[in-house]
């Protein structure tokens, strides 16, 4: 013990005058640390905050819900007969002010409304009741806005506005409606309204596009048993029963998938950092060469070696998480209060001490993974090195039997097990975790053997005439020289924030160009009979609409399949199972709809007139095992309708026309109950005339201003990658600081290559620019590589993920480009100045 005790006090006391080398391994750490626990704190917080407040996000213990039609006056007398029972009926609408326009998803509230939780107002309507500021006031009811309804009507509270036939008064501005998480992605802007408004409004309350919801606060009973009774008091219900937890489901795994995927990316900054901390300990080790032999020859062991290096790195990666965690305690702090006004849940300013401990745990075991490699390159030099002269900083690599050795492999083997693990009690997604895993590896050698092929090839060129490119490109390929690290290194960071740009410049793209140029002016949502027949007369006498096209829908529940019971939606895949949960849209049509293509099979004759025939989309014959011929049976406004497969369709479904699964032959489906969709194709520079026209001719229809719904789409996403983008930001920050610690490693090597040039004749003009010009190259050569790996990788996800169309940005590329030039540059002057002002005399003098 006395001797160990003894080794660890000549470990720190060497130390002290140590520490200021390791500032890159210290920073790589600190900075992967940090990204790690700040996106497992988040997450985990709001993990708990569903879960916490499913409750509230539902509105209620129990949530009854009806698209389309309302429940029968019985069902309602049940809910009464649970508890105390909110109604809501959601539905989108059109708003108008001062000559302007916005589309409201619209909910029609009782006096109830709400149950649990409180509604958050700004400005003076904060605090009063509900249900007053709804009310009728003098032959007008109240109207409550969301701040971005409000600015784009350009109203205030106590001004007017118009919604369908009715004005109302606009009455507060909404700040976060305490069950709006539940909601889900809206094209419409939120909005409150009395229910008893809806009919003075002429607004339908039932429609395609109605959802009716009775939240209930039980009040003897749990949900379990509420369900239960309600199933068997009403077997065929056409509605859905949730609780808190189902409620909540949809936004945890949103949050979970999304979660993983951030914490995989702040990983991959924690992996490039690790690159960064082998190359700031080689660095070190190959500088204390020769004190290392000199204990060597003074008796010390290999294993006695090997303990001084590692009690050092493994207090100073102590101390590098302890800043990381400093790190996560601050941004946890500041990003979870504007994190809780952004999705309207109560996020406590509170560390997360789980994700912090297990952040420093995957800090700590990348530290070691990364670091055992030169600690064994320490422990193999010999005592015979004190007798060579001129001796570099260049550490001799290990022999491939030593890099087979028990002693090399099996640590490695159980650190890479161990930060396996740690990633999975953060992740929670074994295949995720082992497929990140597997690509990583094979991201670090893919890139290893590309950089190791470019050197080649720069070694099999003609040498340059020029004398400083000569110079500069026989420094990169030189034995010794860092070239392989630098490139894999700066690859990995630079190729993530690749990837992440030109995605986003695809998903941009194609919102603002493809979709944009096809999509109509506006889309018309949920029209009657009558609503059509005027709207024609309407495009009839408007010269400056273009085209009118319109497409009806109708809803029905799929009951068997080849005369067998339709499958339950959890025993069919995930991408047909909504067609299963309750009703699912169609359409009919007695010709080929434009842009359709047959994969299988033929579409009936236009004037067909037999036995009813349907059409499908290819994923459910795919999914259903189904096939030319076989039959589906519908039950369309409670009548069933067997139909036999015609064809199989193949959906585009980037395009802006309506598509359905399912299509009808015409015959007997033309009399069943049904809606009517359209779009409006405006001539150029007549939008905004035509929509002002549709609120004034047609103050019932409702339509979405396609514009309005695309950068509404773009919004989100582009809020998606940039919170990406940040965490993939410190990737490209520990790619610089590995660059750095790359180049120091060769400092020595470059001081002695200085002055040789100089001791030569060459002008210190002459040294700077050889410097320069080679980490320009190293730059040029980073960009390439990580430019290739981000293109391929941007072009999967578009392809394959993403299901949108790929281009690459010429000018984009150029620029970064450029940028990673000069950072590259720029980092390499500053890490190896010292080399570059080294005076001959000095370095001859330390060698003799």
């Amino acid at each position: 013990m006395r001797r160990l005790q003894g080794w660890l006090r000549v470990a720190l006391i060497d130390l002290r005058g140590s520490a200021r080398r390791f500032v890159i391994l210290m920073a790589c750490l600190a900075l992967g640390v940090a990204a790690i626990g700040t996106v497992s704190a988040v997450r985990s917080s709001v993990e708990a905050a569903i879960e916490r407040d499913a409750r509230l996000i539902l509105g209620g213990d129990l949530e009854l819900r009806s698209q389309r039609n309302d429940v029968e006056n019985r069902v309602v007398e049940a809910l009464d007969a649970l508890g105390r029972v909110s109604r809501e009926t959601e539905l989108n609408a059109q708003a108008a002010a001062n000559g302007k326009s916005a589309f409201l998803s619209l909910r029609a509230v009782t006096d109830a409304y709400p149950l649990v939780g409180q509604l958050s107002l700004a400005g003076e309507a904060q605090g009063e009741d509900m249900a007053d500021l709804l009310a009728d006031r003098s032959g007008r009811f109240g109207l409550l806005l969301s701040r971005q309804a409000a600015l784009r009507l350009d109203v205030q509270v106590g001004e007017t506005v118009r919604i369908g036939a009715l004005d109302v008064e606009l009455r507060g501005i909404i700040e976060t409606l305490p069950d709006q998480a539940t909601a889900g992605f809206q094209l419409g802007a939120p909005a409150l309204i009395s229910s008893a408004a809806l009919a003075p409004a002429g607004l339908r309350e039932e429609g395609v596009l109605s959802q009716f919801r009775y939240k209930v606060l039980l009040d003897d009973s749990d949900f379990e048993t509420a369900r239960v009774a309600l199933e068997e008091a009403f077997p065929d219900g056409d509605w859905q029963i949730r609780s808190p937890r189902q409620a909540t489901a949809t936004i945890a795994r949103f949050i979970g998938v999304f979660g993983n995927f951030m914490l995989l990316v702040a990983l991959s900054s924690l992996m490039v950092g690790g690159l960064g901390a082998a190359n700031a300990v080689a660095a070190y080790v190959g500088e204390r060469q020769v004190a290392i032999a000199t204990m060597r020859s003074l008796g010390a062991k290999g294993s006695r070696v090997l303990f001084h290096f590692l009690v050092q790195i493994a207090v100073l990666s102590l101390v590098a998480v302890g800043i990381g965690l400093v790190i996560v305690a601050v941004a946890t702090l500041a990003l979870l209060p504007l994190l809780s006004d952004l999705i309207g849940l109560y996020l406590p300013p509170a560390p997360d001490l789980r994700s912090m401990l297990v952040a420093s745990a995957i800090g700590l075991v990348t530290a070691l993974i990364f670091s055992w490699v030169p600690l064994l390159q320490a422990r193999s030099v010999r005592p015979a090195l004190l007798f060579r002269a001129g001796s570099s900083n260049a550490m001799e690599g290990l022999a491939w039997r030593a890099m087979l050795a028990p002693a090399f492999v099996v640590p490695l083997l159980v650190g890479f097990a161990g930060l396996f693990g740690l990633t999975l009690l953060i992740a929670n997604d074994l295949w995720l975790v082992a497929i990140y895993f597997a690509g990583t590896l094979a991201a670090f050698a893919l890139l290893r053997l590309a950089a190791a092929l470019l050197r080649r090839l720069l070694i099999k060129m003609p040498a340059p005439r020029q004398r400083l490119l000569r110079q500069a490109v026989s420094a990169i390929i030189r034995p010794g020289a860092p070239t392989t690290t630098v490139l894999v290194s700066m690859g990995m960071g630079l190729s993530l924030l690749l990837l992440i740009v030109t995605t986003q410049s695809n998903i941009n793209d194609q919102i603002a160009t493809e979709v944009s140029a096809e999509a109509p002016d506006f889309v018309l949502l949920d029209m009657n009979r009558d609503e059509l027949a005027a709207l024609v007369t309407f495009v009839a006498e408007t010269p400056s609409v273009e085209t009118l096209t319109t497409i009806p829908m109708l809803r029905g529940i799929i009951t068997e399949l080849n005369g067998a019971p339709a499958p339950s939606s959890e025993d069919v895949p995930r991408d047909v199972a909504d067609i299963f949960r309750g009703d699912t849209a169609m359409t009919w049509s007695s010709e080929v709809p434009p842009g359709t293509v047959i994969d299988e099979g033929a579409w009936w004759p236009a004037d067909y007139t037999g036995h009813p025939q349907v059409s499908l989309s290819i994923e459910m014959r795919d999914a259903l095992d189904l096939k030319l011929g076989d039959t589906i049976t519908l039950s369309i406004a409670g009548r069933p309708l067997t139909m036999t497969i015609a064809s199989f369709r193949t959906i585009d479904w980037r395009s802006p026309d309506f598509n359905f699964r399912i299509i009808v032959s015409p015959g007997l489906i033309e009399g069943a109950p049904q809606s009517f969709f359209g779009t409006i194709k405006a001539s150029p520079g007549e939008a905004s005339a035509i929509e002002a026209d549709l609120i004034a001719a047609l103050p019932q229809l409702t339509f979405v201003p396609v514009g309005d719904a695309l950068a509404r789409v773009r919004s989100v996403f582009d809020g998606l990658i940039s919170a990406i983008a940040l965490v993939c930001g410190t990737a490209v920050i520990a790619g610089v600081l590995v660059l750095a610690g790359a180049l120091s490693v060769g400092r020595q090597q470059r001081e002695a290559d200085a002055v040789v040039m100089k001791v030569l004749g060459a002008r210190r003009a002459f040294v700077i620019l050889a410097f320069l010009i080679e980490y320009a190259l190293l730059g040029a050569i980073a960009g390439l590589l990580a430019g290739l790996i981000a293109l391929a990788g941007a072009w999967a996800a578009s392809t394959y993920l993403l299901e949108i169309g790929f281009a690459v940005q010429p000018l984009q590329l150029v620029l970064l480009a450029v940028g990673i030039i000069i950072v590259t540059t720029a980092t390499g002057a500053a890490t190896t100045w010292s080399a570059m002002s080294a005076r001959p005399a000095d370095r001859l003098r330390e060698d003799g």
